[in-house]
């Protein structure tokens, strides 16, 4: 019985004792459990810290680049609104209308008064002389207003210069003859001009170009204008006047190779060039010339095959002289010219880092050379033909000290928007030094390139008033006639009369045109 009750107790143990075994390993089991899970917390603890650190990283950086990008804009839009014609190549007419217009001038204001001075001579037509009167009208009164009878005792006289469109339709007759000895027909030879039955006489024409290539005028309001101008009797249709372009354009490929001639001979030579609308394509029509030649080209494309095609450039030697607004292909190692930087230009982008980043070196700069080219003129005036060799120094020394004053304060004062603008003027400055200052050492060369800025101005004009060219040729034909055009008015001929003898088949010669007596005088 004890054995039994023994066994029983053991078999009691022995199953407590594997419970407790099994509770053990099932407690074990737990805290491995436990462990595991609290690595694997921790784990996504860190790792959560990491991916909002990195979330928080990554919005504070698009934060701060979409802060630097509006503080960019900021920026942008404070230039804009602070660029206008003094500061920048914009036209005085594209100023907004509630901005003040700011046109240079270097005059010094003066305490006249507005308008014509006391005393100062009038302009006013001249009295006509008998010999130059064309037309006399007589006014008459029948009676005096209580009726009574009238005795002339006198006559007052006005005198009226006007201007008559009188149309003419002219009959050519060219007679036939047939000799008496040898019974051979003679013909009277028959004008080029006259090679059609019917056609528009010269006068005709020539107003036509005047009013497409000197007014600006489209071809359609041309046509309205010649109609209004007749009566109505003269009505030329547009194709005729794109006709009639080509033909004048045909006549002055002489001319325009002479004039090409001519300028190479030249000793300083200005150009730029500008964009036109071709075809609501942008293109580029360029200017060559002096003041008292004038070469304009277009092309469909700004770029030196272009120019290399005009034929102007590439053929210069090393003693002319080419001022441009700091047109970077004329320092190509293909053209062997000296070239003359525009201040006029160099002044503006220097009035705009001024005005923007309140640089004081800046205006310092302008002061420089606005002052220098001032004293200058004064000695052009008094017959001088250039600097003193010490003065030359002064004004180079002057420019180095300022341009070191401008390294420094970009430097340490970057703007993170004009910053990059005014670091590359100053090295422009730097490396272009000589070409910026040519005008001090030799007084024969221009402060400016304003002439090209003149000579390609009535171009904008005329895309402003005529809208853009149909295709190149267009383009082509207007820059020949241009030229021509343009070179005689510079020279003091007039338009019309310089185009009715191209229309003969005989233009103005460059040396007729140089030789004129006006000019000469």
């Amino acid at each position: 019985m004890k054995e039994t009750s023994l066994g029983k107790l053991q078999k009691t143990v022995d199953k407590q004792e594997k419970k407790i075994t099994e509770l053990q390993e099932l407690v074990r089991v737990r805290k491995e459990k436990y462990r595991l899970l609290q690595e694997k917390y921790k784990y996504l603890e860190k790792n959560m810290e990491q991916t909002i650190e990195r979330e928080i990283n990554t919005r504070c950086k698009k934060l701060e680049e979409e802060n630097d990008s509006l503080k960019e804009e900021i920026a942008k839009l404070k230039s804009l609104l602070n660029t206008d014609s003094n500061n920048s190549g914009i036209p005085t007419s594209q100023t907004p209308i509630d901005k003040k217009k700011r046109i240079p001038n270097s005059r010094k204001k003066s305490e006249k008064s507005i308008g014509g001075q006391r005393n100062h001579k009038k302009h006013k037509l001249e009295k006509f002389k008998e010999e130059e009167l064309t037309d006399g009208y007589y006014y008459e009164i029948d009676k005096c207003p209580c009726g009574g009878e009238l005795n002339e005792i006198g006559v007052r006289e006005k005198d009226e210069l006007d201007i008559e469109v009188r149309v003419k339709k002219i009959r050519h007759y060219f007679k036939e003859y047939k000799c008496k000895c040898c019974g051979r027909e003679i013909k009277v030879p028959i004008p080029k001009h006259l090679k059609e039955e019917n056609q528009y006489g010269n006068n005709v024409k020539a107003l036509a170009l005047s009013l497409v290539n000197e007014g600006f005028v489209s071809y359609h309001r041309t046509r309205e204008l010649i109609r209004g101008f007749s009566s109505e009797e003269i009505d030329i249709s547009e194709g005729y006047l794109v006709k009639l372009q080509q033909e004048a354009s045909k006549k002055l490929e002489n001319f325009i190779k002479e004039l090409k001639r001519r300028i190479l001979k030249e000793d300083i030579i200005h150009w730029d060039d500008t964009v036109i609308m071709i075809n609501t394509n942008r293109a580029c029509l360029r200017f060559y010339g002096t003041e008292n030649l004038a070469l304009y080209t277009a092309h469909e494309k700004k770029d030196k095959d272009g120019i290399d095609e005009d034929q102007i450039l590439n053929l210069l030697g090393k003693d002319t002289i080419v001022v441009h607004d700091h047109n970077t292909v004329n320092y190509n190692n293909d053209y062997d010219f000296q070239n003359a930087e525009c201040c006029v230009h160099l002044i503006r982008d220097l009035e705009k880092i001024k005005e923007n980043l309140n640089r004081k070196w800046a205006q310092e700069l302008i002061e420089l050379l606005v002052e220098t080219n001032k004293t200058r003129t004064e000695y052009i005036e008094h017959g001088d033909k250039y600097f003193e060799e010490e003065f030359i120094e002064e004004v180079q020394v002057k420019y180095d000290e300022i341009l070191e004053i401008a390294k420094e304060d970009n430097r340490k004062d970057f703007n993170p928007y004009f910053g990059k603008d005014e670091k590359a003027l100053i090295n422009r400055l730097s490396n272009y030094k000589n070409n910026y200052l040519m005008w001090i050492i030799r007084f024969e060369v221009p402060f400016s390139n304003n002439l090209s800025e003149r000579s390609l101005r009535s171009s904008k004009t005329k895309m402003k008033v005529s809208g853009q060219f149909k295709n190149i040729l267009n383009a082509q034909y207007y820059s020949n006639i241009k030229s021509y055009i343009e070179t005689c008015k510079r020279n003091d001929i007039n338009i019309h009369e310089a185009l009715v003898r191209l229309l003969e088949n005989n233009p103005y010669s460059i040396n007729e045109i140089l030789n004129n007596e006006k000019n000469s005088e």
